[in-house]
């Protein structure tokens, strides 16, 4: 039988440190040109300090999508809306002390690839699939 391993570490031994965040006043614009940058599937939205919010790739993407309702703004208006129009506040964040387990839960429930790591409303660093998969084994 194939036992599923996720090895017994805490977040803060894997996440990465140098977090880039944007300010909810930011524009569409600047976080398209962040996520053109560092190709990060999420920016934590960060004002005075605190986290905010957070906006994905796939909320820059909704800003573009006629989906079921109308819009009229066009491609330029889009990109000067602010972040704050798109961002989710409702964050799903880890703490630096949260086992692994924790984070692919998280990760498999809410189907995020990456999640901020927070400790007293700031942000410390974040957490992708990518820094996962080598912590993931299957022992016959």
């Amino acid at each position: 039988m194939v036992k599923k391993v996720i090895k017994d570490i805490r977040v803060v031994e894997i996440m990465s440190r140098d977090v880039v965040t944007i300010a909810p006043e930011a524009t569409l614009k600047d976080a398209h040109e962040i996520f053109r940058k560092y190709d990060y599937n999420a920016l934590p939205v960060v004002s005075g300090g605190r986290v905010v919010g957070i906006m994905t790739k796939l909320d820059l993407l909704r800003a573009f999508s006629f989906g079921t309702k109308f819009r009229r703004s066009n491609f330029w208006d889009t990109l000067s809306e602010k972040v704050s129009d798109v961002m989710r506040t409702a964050v799903v964040s880890v703490s630096p002390n949260d086992k692994l387990q924790t984070v692919v839960d998280h990760m498999v429930e809410f189907s995020l690839r990456s999640i901020p790591v927070i400790e007293n409303d700031r942000v410390v660093g974040m957490v992708s699939r990518e820094d996962i998969m080598s912590h993931l084994s299957l022992e016959d």
